[in-house]
Parts: C-alpha cells; structure tokens; sequence
C-alpha cells in the first residue's frame, strides 16, 4: 500500500529531477499551426475573423467565443505551400452536446519532408580545401571558403506536427464568452514533444458592429520534449471589429473586418511599435456576399502578403478557393487553399440510406 509519506517523497525527486537535468526555454514559437492553419474562408479575410460571426470550420480557432456559431457542415482544407514542401490539412467540424450547446473540434496537421541535414557532411579542412595543413578554418566546425560538403554523408529527417483543438462559449450578461484548449504532438527526427496551451476568447455586438478580443497562450503554453526541456510561449492579445452593410434592394451584404494584434515578445521583421515598445501586427479583410449564394473575399497581412478568395455556398455543400500572394521579404508562400464544407446530415443520408 502507498502512503502519503512515499507520495510526497517521490514528488519530491520528481520535481528535483526535472531541475537537474531539464532546462525551461521563454520562446515566441511553437504553436504556429494553430495560428497559421485554417480553412479557405478565413484565411482570404487575413485572419482577421475574430469579431466576424461566421459559421466557417475554423473560426473558432481565431476566437473560441464564435463557437456557438454553428452549421452541420464538415470542412475539409488542404494547403500546400513553398512550392509543395509544406503539406498542410486542416478538419473542422461542430458538435452538439446537451441543451443546445454545441463544441468546436479542428484536427490539424502539417509536415515537410525531406530536409537536409549537413551536420556529419562537413569536410572541414580549411580554407585551401587539403585536410592536414592546419590552416586557419581548419576543424573550426564552419563550412569556410574552399571547404565543401560530403554528398554521401548528407542525411534527411523530416518534421510533422499535429493538433487537437476544442473550444465552447456560454453567454455572460451582454458578451459571449470562449475557452479553447490546444493539444500539440510534435516530432523533429528521432525527438518528439507534446505540448497543451489555451486561448481564450469574448465577442459582443452592438447593433451591427461587432467586437473581439482574444487572450492567445494565457498564461502560457507549454511544449515538453522527450529530453525534458520544456519551452514556454508567453501571451498575446488581439482585439478585432467587424461591421455589416446590408443592401436588401440588391440582395448584397458587405463586411468589412480588421484585426490588432499584439504580439508581446514574439515580434517579426514586418511588426510596427506601438509607442516604441510593443510590437503590433495589423491585418484586415472585406467581404461581399451575393443572395448569401457567392462570396468574394479581399484580405491584407502585415507582412504585406494579399489573400484573395471566392465562395459558392448550397444547401449541402459549400466550396471555398484562396490565393495568398506572397510579398513579404522572403517571398516564397504564395499559394492556393481549398475546402470542401458537406452536410453531415448529407453526409449520413447518403451512408446508411
């Protein structure tokens, strides 16, 4: 039988263990699949959804607080990107539960195959290229000048990340309020790590002006590696408006979006200060919708990157298209995006009947 006494001292060496021989990292990566995947629809507005009560398969992954927005759609997307490197999916579907509420539930995935890895290939042998002269470059570990690499020496690994994302939403007072938990299994090579993080989410509406704010990694999400290095990403915030023109005598519907955010310590080349001190990345998009039959979609990143998308929307399925024109500094994701959206109740009539 195991007593309190033994508890407490395995406890003990437990946490002692993990100070001796893990270290804790502060990182502004790791949890890019959530932020980067989703389906056609959105990623066409920029992202910038999360003030945007659209029943779309991710838009609970840009606020978890539109969870409560729901059809009987499952979205399917595929992405491919830097000329098919990088493999993307992305599964979204709403479940219901009890008394009418409903659960958002996204299974993510994205790999890249293929990489090379040079670390035993080095022939380090200095500047003149001729092992044994100890010249300067020599056995320094850096491919010098006159220094190549060992073609038959060169191996390949590959990198794959997959996710699990569920989010629900209850009404408080005026707003509605979203939790989402985000659980992460990611192999590099022979390593793997698993990782869990939470995002968190309002949303209100005032006439037809909409508001979001969400609460991204909070306090902070955590990745643990097979090795026991634990790397943590800190916080941000991003707060969103979205506004609806309704044009009933030609049956259109035009929604503008925009998108703040504050991005804390994870800053990139292409993010503004904001009073010289916090980094800050906008983004915003428009849509026009026609009869609620054709969609046609604009967006705009911080990069400088454009997105543009088209909808066709039916009672059993919807398509979505998005192009991404890439004019970022490297320049290397322009690509195409493309989700099928199909009625569950379609989905079982046609199985079991």
């Amino acid at each position: 039988m195991i007593s309190k006494k033994n508890i407490i001292v395995s406890l003990l060496l437990f946490a002692s263990s993990t100070k001796l021989y893990s270290e804790i990292d502060v990182v502004s990566y790791g949890w890019e699949l959530f932020d980067r995947l989703s389906d056609s629809r959105i990623t066409s507005l920029a992202q910038a959804t999360i003030a945007y009560p659209i029943a779309s398969a991710g838009i609970s992954l840009v606020n978890p607080a539109l969870s409560n927005v729901h059809n009987n759609k499952i979205g399917l997307t595929h992405q491919s990107r830097i000329s098919g490197m990088v493999n993307s999916e992305f599964l979204g579907f709403k479940k219901s539960v009890r008394d009418s509420h409903w659960v958002s539930v996204a299974l993510l995935y994205e790999g890249i195959n293929s990489i090379p890895d040079t670390r035993n290939a080095l022939l380090d042998w200095g500047n003149d290229g001729i092992f044994g002269t100890l010249d300067p470059g020599e056995g320094n570990g850096i491919l010098d000048e006159g220094e190549r690499l060992d073609a038959n020496k060169i191996g390949y690994f590959s990198q794959n990340q997959f996710g699990l994302y569920g989010a629900f939403s209850r009404p408080y007072k005026r707003w509605e309020l979203g939790l989402g938990i985000k659980l992460l299994f990611h192999t590099l090579d022979n390593h793997y790590a698993l990782g869990t993080g939470v995002n968190i989410g309002a949303y209100r509406s005032f006439n037809k002006t909409n508001l979001g704010i969400v609460l991204h990694n909070i306090p902070s999400s955590g990745v643990l590696w097979d090795n026991g290095n634990i790397e943590l990403t800190p916080g941000s915030l991003s707060i969103g408006l979205h506004h609806s023109l309704i044009m009933e005598k030609y049956g259109l519907e035009i929604n503008p979006v925009c998108e703040a955010n504050f991005v804390m310590t994870d800053r990139t080349i292409d993010s503004k200060l904001l009073f010289n001190t916090i980094p800050l990345e906008l983004s915003g998009g428009l849509e026009t919708i026609y009869k609620r039959k054709i969609f046609i979609r604009f967006g705009f990143y911080q990069s400088g990157s454009l997105a543009i998308g088209l909808g066709m929307f039916w009672k059993n399925i919807a398509v979505d298209y998005a192009f991404i024109i890439d004019n970022s500094v490297a320049g290397l994701d322009n690509n195409h995006l493309i989700t099928i959206g199909l009625s569950s109740d379609w989905i079982k009539d046609k199985v079991f009947n």
